[in-house]
């Protein structure tokens, strides 16, 4: 299975999942989209002070990115040459978050391809294997 294939299965299941079960029963996610991602990504309205909706949003953020990069570590297995490669001491949910919200603010132009394909934009633009491989 081709890397965009594995990468579209898991953002259709993670979709699914969230629609089927939200974290907020009046709240849905539809995660089709960077610009709908990195809606429920958005840094919280207040600094310091995270209110019920906010966690409840950045939960299935957070969820996201981890169902993504564990699918990742997955499928990575069958890939020739990986379009990001993170460091073998791992990256957090929030640094991946922070990045993907930084990579739309500068290339907003991007928002309304599907969410899957704008994280591993920002996942190869700040975990360039090119640049791995210069270190």
């Amino acid at each position: 299975m081709s890397k965009a294939k594995h990468l579209f299965a898991a953002t259709a299941t993670l979709t699914a999942i969230f629609m089927a079960s939200p974290a907020d029963a009046a709240q849905r996610y539809a995660l089709q989209t960077g610009a709908d991602l990195a809606a429920v990504c958005a840094n919280p309205a207040a600094s310091g002070t995270v209110t019920e909706e906010e966690s409840a949003r950045l939960s299935v953020c957070g969820a996201y990115i981890q169902g993504f990069l564990g699918h990742y570590a997955v499928a990575r297995r069958g890939i020739d040459k990986p379009t990001f490669c993170l460091p073998a001491e791992g990256v957090s949910a929030e640094n991946v978050r922070q990045l993907f919200l930084a990579l739309l603010e500068q290339r907003p132009q991007i928002r309304d391809l599907p969410a899957n394909l704008d994280l591993t934009t920002s996942l190869a633009w700040g975990y360039s294997c090119d640049k791995k491989a210069a270190k």
